[in-house]
């Protein structure tokens, strides 16, 4: 399976997955409760848009729609809502510690946001008794009101899709049973599945997860991602107390977009494409070096800058962010701040020309990396080693001018 690698800057992508939900501020409308038990008014909906062209709607997005037929409104309740404005926002963000909000927006506008960007949107119309119905929309009113809708968003554990189906859970009379089918599928696979269309996408997500994202992960699991849930809600039942068992889904409607998905395209040459042009550019440059017994270093202050920075990112998702599996990285070996810390110092010592010993570490260290790639448990892209090797070959180029070319 091919694999991905980036140049330093799309590190930044890992905000990406993260933040696949709704970034649109949705509204303050307020609902109107009261008067659904005594008689069937309500009609509740789990919306599923499908991805968009832009990279943060590459996941899709679930929402929930409620028709009121006594007083007419209909609304959606979107649990992907966070405000851009808030202070610190970045910050918040890489460390996870960014609350996202209860949303609340007529079903018109929730529609033409998706539609004109070319999303389709499925409406699984749920098949809920008239009690069922007034506690869920009682449970979405709760979590309306200012002092509870927002919630510490987690893009794999507690997002817009699993909101949604752990209130079904929680107000049906009965259990809810899952036709569950045994897979292989982990947090990375599904991703890629999103991703792989655009693989400048796909190498933030694997740079940024660790190796606890590459374990098999259950159906429960699964439903992070609004597709999964939905297809996943198209074969589960509710079986009552007394026995008898009802399909969870009353009837399956498609909204179709009302202009084209605009497929547009990342930059032209992929990461593995990039990478391997850097990789034969090193080579012809080492050699050219023993040639005319000259080390052009400038091209390594670029390099430790750009391996510098992707260290930083990731050495803080490493040990302070508290988002899932990013803690586990075995990426940190190659993309850690010493590049960065070390710059000054070979600047200082090429510009005065003196010998680097760092060179001779940093060789052994990145051919233990690549030595040690084919056993590591975690899914790393193919682009890292490439990565590795590019590195590894500029500090030998570093020793054998230091310390060989005089032999």
């Amino acid at each position: 399976m091919m694999r991905r690698f980036a140049l330093f800057f799309t590190l930044l992508l890992w905000i990406i997955p993260f933040g696949y939900a709704q970034t649109e501020q949705l509204g303050s409308e307020k609902p109107s409760f009261g008067g659904f038990v005594e008689q069937d008014s309500l009609q509740i909906s789990l919306l599923t848009c499908s991805p968009g062209p832009e990279v943060y709607a590459l996941y899709g997005h679930t929402a929930l729609r409620v028709v009121n037929h006594n007083n007419g409104s209909d609304l959606v309740f979107n649990y992907g809502s966070f405000n851009m404005a808030e202070p610190n926002f970045i910050l918040k963000f890489m460390l996870g510690l960014l609350d996202y909000e209860l949303g609340l927006v007529p079903f018109e506008r929730f529609w033409m946001h998706y539609s004109n960007d070319g999303c389709d949107i499925t409406q699984q119309e749920l098949n809920l008794t008239p009690e069922e119905k007034a506690r869920f929309y009682q449970v979405l009113a709760v979590n309306y009101l200012p002092e509870n809708r927002g919630y510490r968003y987690n893009f794999l554990y507690d997002n817009c899709s699993t909101r949604p189906r752990d209130i079904i859970a929680s107000v049906i009379d009965g259990e809810l049973q899952w036709n569950d089918q045994d897979s292989d599928l982990t947090y990375r696979k599904l991703m890629h599945q999103c991703n792989d269309p655009w693989p400048w996408s796909r190498l933030g997500v694997d740079l940024v997860l660790g190796q606890a994202a590459d374990k098999k992960i259950s159906p429960r699991e699964q439903e992070f991602l609004p597709v999964y849930l939905l297809d996943h809600l198209n074969e589960a039942a509710i079986r009552n107390a007394q026995g008898q068992v009802r399909p969870m889904v009353a009837n399956t409607t498609v909204l179709k977009a009302v202009r084209p998905l605009d497929d547009s395209k990342e930059f032209f040459l992929t990461p593995l494409q990039c990478i391997t042009v850097l990789l034969v550019f090193v080579l012809i440059l080492a050699h050219v070096e023993i040639k005319i017994h000259k080390l052009y270093w400038g091209v390594d202050v670029l390099f430790h800058l750009a391996q510098g920075i992707a260290g930083v990112l990731i050495f803080i998702l490493f040990f302070f962010s508290e988002h899932p599996t990013v803690n586990t990285n075995w990426l940190l070996w190659i993309f850690n701040p010493i590049p960065l810390l070390y710059l000054p110092v070979m600047i200082y010592c090429r510009a005065k020309s003196l010998k680097e010993p760092y060179h001779v570490f940093n060789a052994v260290w990145l051919f233990l990396f690549v030595l040690a790639s084919m056993v590591i448990p975690q899914d790393l892209p193919i682009e890292s080693i490439y990565a590795a090797n590019v590195l590894m070959i500029r500090s030998m180029s570093h020793v054998r001018h230091d310390y060989l070319s005089k032999l």
